[in-house]
């Protein structure tokens, strides 16, 4: 990849929520440079968190061509292809799921006291959902979806304000959202939902669930920046993971603030982030979407669509 006859590198917008490590992981591409020594300028769009169209906002813009990447789980991503849209996975994210959060005050403390409840989500798609009745299925024989009441919120900060306007009685909340809400002591954090992919069958929890995702056109016309994008976005985890003062500086958390948010919220992102691709991963995660697709009892894998990796980019 080589600078333009005006000695301009090439340049790939990214689109991502102002909160969460999406944006974490691009700033600190542009605070250590490593965008520009991997040969390439990252031009980063921050939104909010809306939906658009039945989508989340940056997917809609990826869509439209209004962006060049974005990041999303692959059960999005699977939808999109067999909708017919030309998008793909190019590099792993990470194992990216919310929390179950209860008033502490109310009655709710495990997976089992969840019939008759009003559950509060983003969409009725959102991953976190279908992981909770998948759970809920194999250890307590009943799905969540017939047996309480899903109340969709639209985004992440709708979603927050519910519960803490007791319109719902708990709420899958983002992870990043989870420790800033438990912190003064009035609502618990009842499950990890990471925690819950270890009790499901398949060795699912291995595997990542978000991955930064291109257009076909763009992965076949410029795979050597896609490549560039994938190293450096590689690089930044690694410096972050190491790095605690960058991480504060990334995400504007204070690392030791009195009321230990700032502790919680990098233990959970250090759960998150990674773990890398390997061989038979496809077939992992064709394994979980069959389970969390809520597929006949013994059905051991789910077809995902052709070409949601991209070929050469996640061997």
């Amino acid at each position: 990849m080589r600078p333009d006859r005006r000695g301009r590198l090439p340049t790939l917008r990214a689109a991502f929520e102002t909160t969460g490590s999406g944006c974490w992981l691009m700033r600190a591409i542009l605070d250590g440079g490593l965008d520009r020594a991997n040969g390439y300028r990252l031009a980063l769009e921050l939104g909010d968190d809306r939906m658009r169209g039945g989508r989340q906002a940056t997917e809609a813009r990826l869509i439209a061509g209004e962006v060049d990447l974005i990041d999303t789980d692959w059960l999005s991503l699977a939808r999109h292809r067999a909708a017919g849209l030309p998008l793909a996975a190019a590099a792993p994210y990470g194992t990216i799921f919310g929390g179950l959060v209860a008033p502490r005050d109310g009655a709710l403390r495990s997976l089992a006291d969840l019939k008759g409840r009003r559950i509060g989500v983003v969409h009725a798609q959102d991953k976190n959902w279908l992981l909770l009745r998948a759970a809920c299925r194999q250890h307590h024989d009943f799905d969540p979806a017939v047996h309480a009441q899903c109340v969709a919120t639209g985004s992440k900060t709708a979603l927050r304000q519910a519960l803490q306007d007791g319109q719902v009685d708990a709420a899958l909340l983002y992870w990043h959202q989870v420790p800033a809400q438990v912190a003064n002591g009035d609502f618990v954090e009842v499950c990890d939902l990471v925690d819950l992919l270890n009790g499901l069958p398949g060795g699912v929890a291995a595997a990542p669930s978000t991955f930064f995702v291109f257009r076909d056109a763009m992965l076949a016309a410029q795979p050597e920046l896609v490549r560039a994008f994938a190293r450096s976005v590689a690089d930044a985890a690694v410096r972050l993971r190491a790095d605690a003062d960058l991480w504060c500086r990334v995400s504007g958390v204070t690392w030791d603030s009195d009321d230990g948010v700032g502790e919680a919220l990098r233990k959970k992102w250090l759960a998150r982030i990674g773990p890398p691709w390997a061989p038979g991963m496809t077939d992992t995660l064709g394994t979980l979407a069959g389970l969390l697709a809520g597929l006949a009892p013994g059905a051991a894998r789910f077809e995902l669509p052709g070409g949601i990796f991209a070929a050469g980019f996640l061997d």
